[in-house]
């Protein structure tokens, strides 16, 4: 079990990817991780405040000792299998812990609304990619016209493409033949490759692309990639946090602050790889001239938008229930309840994807967060300590009455 801020993870992969399993509470923000020692390779489940453990602990299991430890549904034991049987830690990433348990839902969750969601999410999957693969035709038609001063080119949108390759005519399927063979040739001649690569390197591309959702223009509103759209709920969670803020109670507003200091920054760890995301989507041809360059910066991208996002879809869809229907649950006692499961579960950032060596800054998060917890309730029962309370809010009116003296 760990607790202490020196065994906290530095990395996402020794973070881990989180693996809910809905037939075990207390499974539900479970992670799953990969360990090489002496006895090969193991896998290894963290388990955030269970049974036996403190708050703010977790215990660290043998991932083949999970069914042995709660009574899995047949969608949980296929999740199980299907990661015990991976093979290396790429394929514990969040994207492709995602796909297993999409596929988990869709064939064997017991809610039948859940698995229809399931498939509808991979066919529009399915169907995303295709429009990012437009949008990136459309990118390179627009590269294309301002090159060569094409007004019409220069103002190719997705949406523009689309139209033009679902068209019914002869006509239109013939100009969206000539247009397509005439932007990979210039796009080639730009690159300084062959037509065939520069249509064999762009279905691998595209895969990479699929999950941050189409390349927009400066007029084009971005809606598809489940990334890009799990970036705008954290935001969403964030304004929402900042209401409840300035109505809550004084006693509960350092919880609500360190949940907004990890909000904001997460937000701002994926912002800045979106816009360096965009910068390097400005040029297709670009990526096409040094492309093993190009897919290894796509790959780094990838992996650090999904491990950052990880842990917070959950977390986001229990505040925004919790706000919408807080008349439901026992209003601001409900709401606080809410802030605290938040509070036990934040995936904070590991310091050295954030810093490298510099100064922990998830040391003094979790700092906090423990301190906040000791001053507000008891280890035992998870209750309001007010005897505590008093005596620290005492002690605080006291040092300020001291400092003020000076």
């Amino acid at each position: 079990m760990s607790g202490a801020a020196n065994n906290l993870p530095q990395t996402f992969e020794r973070r881990g990817t989180c693996v809910p399993f809905a037939s075990v509470p207390a499974f539900n923000h479970l992670r799953v991780r990969e360990y090489l020692g002496g006895r090969g390779r193991v896998l290894e489940a963290t388990i955030p405040n269970f049974s036996g453990t403190r708050r703010g602990e977790f215990a660290i299991v043998d991932w083949k000792q999970i069914p042995s430890m709660g009574v899995l549904s047949e969608r949980d034991e296929e999740v199980h299998g299907r990661i015990l049987g991976t093979r290396n830690a790429q394929d514990l990433d969040p994207l492709n812990i995602r796909s297993i348990l999409q596929q988990a839902d869709a064939a064997y969750n017991p809610d039948e609304e859940t698995r229809r969601l399931a498939r509808e999410q991979a066919q529009r999957d399915l169907e995303e990619k295709e429009i990012v693969r437009m949008s990136c035709i459309a990118q390179m038609t627009r590269e294309c016209g301002v090159a060569q001063g094409d007004a019409f080119m220069a103002r190719a949108s997705t949406q523009t493409l689309l139209n033009l390759m679902t068209g019914k005519s002869a006509v239109a399927e013939f100009r969206m033949d000539e247009l397509v063979s005439k932007v990979m040739s210039h796009t080639a001649l730009r690159a300084g490759c062959t037509v065939n690569e520069v249509r064999d390197w762009l279905e691998p591309l595209v895969g990479l692309i699929a999950p941050f959702g189409s390349v927009a223009s400066d007029k084009e509103k971005k809606t598809d990639g489940f990334l890009f759209r799990q970036h705008l709920r954290l935001l969403e969670l964030r304004g929402s946090l900042q209401i409840y803020a300035s109505e809550s109670r004084p006693e509960v507003a350092d919880s609500i602050n360190l949940v907004l200091r990890v909000v904001d920054q997460t937000i701002g760890y994926v912002s800045e790889r979106i816009v360096t995301l965009d910068s390097l989507l400005a040029s297709i041809a670009g990526m096409f001239s040094k492309v093993d360059n190009s897919v290894a910066k796509l790959q780094k991208l990838r992996r650090e938008v999904a491990y950052g996002l990880d842990g917070w879809d959950d977390l986001v869809s229990i505040w925004l229930d919790a706000f919408e229907n807080r008349h439901l649950i026992g209003g601001e006692a409900g709401l606080e309840r809410a802030i605290i499961h938040i509070l036990w579960h934040l995936p904070v950032l590991p310091y050295k994807e954030l810093h490298g060596d510099a100064f922990d800054a998830q040391s003094s998060v979790e700092r906090a967060r423990v301190r906040i917890v000791s001053q507000m309730h008891s280890w035992q029962t998870d209750e309001l300590d007010h005897e505590l309370k008093d005596r620290v809010e005492k002690g605080k009116e006291k040092a300020s009455e001291e400092k003020s003296s000076w």
